[in-house]
Order: C-alpha cells, then structure tokens, then sequence
C-alpha cells in the first residue's frame, strides 16, 4: 500500500471485498478501509461508509484507490 495526500487516500494491487456486504453473502468492492462508528475498522463500500464510517484521514479512513 501506498498512502496518497494527507492519509485520506491509500493506493493499493487489489481493491477486497466490502466487510458488511461480505457477511451479507455479496460481494461488493469496497472504496474505503476505515474505522467504524463502533470501534473495529473494517472494508466498506459507499453505502457502509456511510452508515458506518467515522470520516477520511489519519485514525479515520482511506479511500481505497487501485493501482493500474
């Protein structure tokens, strides 16, 4: 992993699967590696991110971006 701009981007080879929608039986990309609103960090797709996501920077979350 690479991170980009102020910790708010990390670029990575391989974007993993969303944590939320994986538990559900799907297999959404996620777009962010973040912490959540309950503690644990975790893979989530826009939509977790959302729901769940304590926002972008350091001790926050990344955006994924994948490296071409």
């Amino acid at each position: 992993m690479t991170r980009g701009m102020g910790a708010t981007e990390v670029y990575v080879q391989v974007i993993p699967n969303c944590t939320f929608c994986f538990n559900n039986g799907l297999g959404t990309p996620a777009s962010y590696d973040g912490k959540t609103d309950s503690g644990p960090w975790a893979f989530m797709c826009e939509t977790h991110f959302k729901i769940y996501g304590t926002g972008l920077g350091t001790g926050k979350g990344q955006r994924l971006i994948k490296i071409e």
